[in-house]
This record gives structure tokens, sequence and C-alpha cells, in this order.
């Protein structure tokens, strides 16, 4: 796998080995672990991140235990104390609103596990999204497929 990042005015390839990323690795067995049968994950294509919906029950099951496998966690309040590159991310592909909360790892080889906590519906559903945040690299189009793809069960559409 190859990650281009920006180096003194050119662009560096860098050979990355899928077992630096064992910690979210990890994370998502965990994540895995708390999830109620019957739900299963989907790829949202446009935001390149992993997805399940979940009902009021499930989630209340899935939610607590994310506090405890990641390092931060950020509302609408507190979105601006997030390291830039984590603050811009989420601010332009989502955007929070209040009862939303957006988690993040520590960072592995410039990038972090993130996952978006999105309920909808009244507070009756949430969708919740699984993704990789590059942070000062350009990762190919299929990265985070194949990484979360062998993390998350992800079913094949």
């Amino acid at each position: 796998m190859y990650i281009t990042t920006p180096a003194i005015k050119k662009m560096v390839t860098m050979v990355i080995n899928l077992k630096t990323f064992e910690p979210f690795q990890e994370i998502c067995s965990k994540i895995s672990l708390n999830i109620p049968n019957g739900y299963h994950w989907q790829w949202d294509r446009e935001r390149k991140m992993a997805v399940i919906i979940l009902d009021e029950e499930a989630a209340e099951i899935v939610f607590y235990p994310l506090f405890k496998e990641f390092r931060n966690h950020w509302n609408f309040a507190s979105i601006n104390d997030a390291n830039e590159a984590v603050n811009d991310y989420i601010h332009s592909e989502y955007g929070l609103m209040p009862g939303q909360v957006f988690f993040t790892s520590h960072m592995v080889n410039n990038t972090v596990l993130g996952v978006a906590w999105w309920p909808w519906g009244s507070d009756e559903k949430v969708s919740m999204r699984v993704g990789l945040i590059p942070v000062d690299i350009q990762c190919p189009d299929d990265f985070a497929f194949q990484c979360l793809s062998q993390w998350l069960d992800i079913a094949n559409d």
C-alpha cells in the first residue's frame, strides 16, 4: 500500500504496512463486539467510510463503550478544540450539530481512526460511520476500504 505525503515542495511515496495500523484494527474489533446480531456494516462510497444504522436500543449498547475506545470525542461545542486537520476534516465532510459526536483515536502514520455518531429520526435511529482521516498526507482512493473491510465485516453491495 502506498501513501504520499507533502515534503519540501514535492510528494513522497511511502510503503505502508497494514500491521502499523493494528491499534485501529483492535478498536474496530472492540466496536464490533458491542453491535447486536442482525446489524450489518455497509460501505458509504461518498464518504469513504463504513456505516451501520442502529435503532435506539442497539445505539445505547454501542454508544458508551466508544468513550473508552477513543482518546477524543468532539461535539458541537468542543470541535474547535480538535487538532486542526481533524477539525478541518469534520467541518468539510460533516459539520457537527447538537446531539452529534465525532470520536477520534491517536494518530498512527499520519492517520486517525474516526467514528461519526449521527442520531436522526427524532433520535430513533443512529448512523455510525467509521473511517480513516489522513493528516497531511494523501491516501489512495481505496485505502480506507482496504483497511476497514478487513477490520469490520462489511457487506458486499
